[in-house]
């Protein structure tokens, strides 16, 4: 009798660890499961959010983007003061400024960033956008305080967007490139 005891007790334990076995690998299987499904809507959510601030440069109405983009002049001793001009320039800034932040962050990845480039690039080449980044650093520099659109700033001297004349606080004087706009 003893040994039948014995016998079922060890057969208890087989099958009890069995179902503790199995119990352990659904857990997995399910967490795996989970673990993807998860990663997929992260994946469509950042989509999305690319897809809202692509539209953004399109439709909202205080990006000026096709200033940049057509080398329109809107860059003169009339700029400053509150203009709606300005307004609408430092808000196109300030957007490329907060993409640069979210890459620079790696809150959005370099292939999500890639939706960005044309437009940003654009902007930094234009001449106008220079010469008023340049018063913005100069006005900074003297004036001990950042630079504004700090993330866009470091994107254009990581990508050589200025020259080497940017840096001189009296190329005004020599060059036609910069003028000074701003007292610095």
């Amino acid at each position: 009798m003893n040994s039948i005891i014995d016998f079922l007790n060890e057969n208890e334990c087989v099958i009890s660890l069995f179902f503790s076995f199995a119990t352990f690998l659904s857990l997995i299987i399910g967490g795996i499961f989970a673990l993807k499904q998860w990663s997929t809507e992260c994946k469509l959510k950042s989509a999305d959010y690319i897809i809202s601030l692509t539209d953004k440069i399109r439709t909202d109405t205080n990006i000026a983007f096709y200033l940049f983009e057509y080398n329109q002049r809107w860059y003169d001793i009339h700029f400053h003061g509150g203009s709606e001009t300005e307004k609408k320039v430092d808000y196109t800034l300030s957007f490329f400024n907060y993409v640069c932040y979210l890459a620079t962050q790696k809150i959005i990845t370099t292939a999500d960033f890639d939706f960005f480039k044309y437009q940003i690039n654009r902007v930094l080449l234009n001449e106008q956008c220079q010469d008023y980044l340049y018063n913005l650093y100069h006005f900074s520099k003297k004036s001990g305080l950042p630079i504004s659109f700090p993330e866009l700033f470091n994107y254009a001297k990581e990508n050589k967007y200025i020259d080497d004349l940017f840096y001189d606080k009296n190329a005004y004087k020599y060059s036609n490139k910069y003028h000074k706009y701003l007292n610095f």
